[in-house]
């Protein structure tokens, strides 16, 4: 596949954006470095993570900065061990067997 990386699983980018916030804060370009571009950025921060209270922005001059929240600090626990991710997933609507 001409050295091309693995496609990414939703869980792995969302961990990874909270990765890049860390326990501060990460700018806009860093976290379109994380997600490819800024049509991936909008999508992701823009339409999910700060409507659903993961991430909140704060706008300095020209620069904008995005940080984690409560929210988003249990998300991340969640996403870092599978173990609860794939219990969340089995109890999510389908049939346990």
């Amino acid at each position: 596949m001409c050295g091309l990386a693995p496609r990414r699983s939703p869980g792995v980018i969302a961990f990874e954006v909270l990765d890049c916030v860390g326990g501060g804060e990460a700018s806009r370009w860093g976290l379109i470095k994380v997600l490819g571009n800024e049509a991936q950025f909008r999508v992701w921060v823009g339409e999910f993570l700060m409507p659903e209270g993961v991430l909140v922005e704060r706008r300095e001059e020209a620069r904008y900065f995005y940080r984690g929240i409560e929210r988003g600090w249990l998300l991340h626990g969640l996403l870092g061990s599978g173990g609860m991710l794939r219990i969340l997933h089995r109890v999510s609507g389908r049939k346990l067997r």
